[in-house]
């Protein structure tokens, strides 16, 4: 079994990674010859963490106007052998180890660019380029290999033509959010606890932001979470909400008329804004940071209260109940 960080410690740790995978990308992907076409597509191929970290990508590419598709590994591990999937793809596979990204790439009809913390693990046979993550040695629950993987998905995006943000800019966004949300992660997660269920909800990238979220609550406190696009939510899901439930809300807007209902009917709203301003009873990042950017300080925001709650709940972080052979490979 491979050694792993303590989960606050690796929270703690971020900004400094997030800056160091921003430079090892800037260095991996340096001039490209060809920008992404207008007519073309863009799929991002991941397994858990890495699956959510593509909704946000895919989500951002979208708002630019540029064709972009989200699958999951163990899905295009069963295409027929060498389908394209799409004109240009990108495999998210934090450990390079995992057996569906692994074969995924051996099955697809284009080679694609890896994103990976190990450089000379098998999923980067095949590719046509690598981008390297740093090298760290991540928690259990993923917390360092989810934001550097928003970094190196930032810069590619920026190296095809296709900006969605300032990758060297994102480490300071975490910075941002674990100064802003530290303080208060304690009484956020002691108001949690007495709750039954966590719904995590969110529009564009925040959308993937919620997604990575409820997965970080299962696995690391081990809260009974789902996670929503905001307006899907209305159609029907916030029904189940009460006194006994919680939900999470990224953004405002539209958010905070369900914010709004959510308190009425008994529920606990912890609403995160990733901009300033005076949404009554959110918590405000201190700086603008929107869009792809703010997805960073969303999921920074849940691992905070994600660590809290575990504690409070004396769960080791990273310990899984039900450990795979198969898949899950770390």
């Amino acid at each position: 079994m491979s050694v792993k960080a303590d989960f606050r410690e690796a929270i703690a740790s971020q900004p400094q990674w997030l800056q160091r995978a921003a430079d090892l990308a800037g260095e991996a992907l340096g001039p490209v010859s060809q920008m992404w076409g207008t007519d073309e597509t863009v799929a991002v191929v991941g397994m858990g963490a890495s699956t959510n970290a593509g909704a946000v990508f895919v989500a951002s590419l979208r708002e630019r106007g540029v064709r972009a598709i989200n699958l999951d590994a163990s899905a295009v591990s069963r295409f027929p052998p060498g389908h394209k999937p799409a004109d240009h793809v990108i495999v998210v596979s934090e450990s390079g180890r995992s057996p569906e990204p692994i074969a995924a790439v051996a099955r697809m009809g284009v080679a694609p660019i890896v994103v990976t913390n190990d450089p000379a693990s098998p999923v980067t046979v095949g590719a046509s380029l690598v981008v390297p993550l740093g090298g760290f040695v991540d928690s259990g629950v993923y917390t360092i290999g989810y934001t550097t993987t928003l970094v190196a998905l930032a810069a590619i995006a920026s190296a095809f033509g296709a900006p969605v943000a300032e990758p060297g800019s994102l480490a300071g966004v975490a910075e941002a959010a674990l100064s802003d949300f530290a303080g208060i992660a304690p009484s956020l997660a002691a108001a949690l606890d007495e709750r039954w269920f966590l719904d995590i909800v969110g529009q564009g990238p925040s959308a993937g932001s919620a997604q990575a979220a409820a997965l970080l609550f299962r696995e690391a406190p081990g809260m009974a979470t789902a996670p929503f696009e905001t307006l899907q939510y209305l159609h029907g899901p916030m029904e189940s909400s009460g006194p006994h439930s919680a939900t999470l809300l990224f953004g405002d807007g539209r958010a905070n008329g369900v914010a709004a209902q959510l308190r009425d009917a008994g529920a606990l709203v912890i609403q995160l804004v990733t901009h300033h301003g005076s949404t009554p009873g959110a918590c405000h990042l201190s700086m603008t940071a929107d869009g792809y950017a703010g997805a960073v300080a969303e999921i920074v925001f849940a691992q905070l209260i994600a660590a809290e709650l575990a504690s409070r709940r004396g769960i080791k972080v990273g310990d899984f109940r039900f450990p795979q052979t198969d898949t899950k490979l770390t």
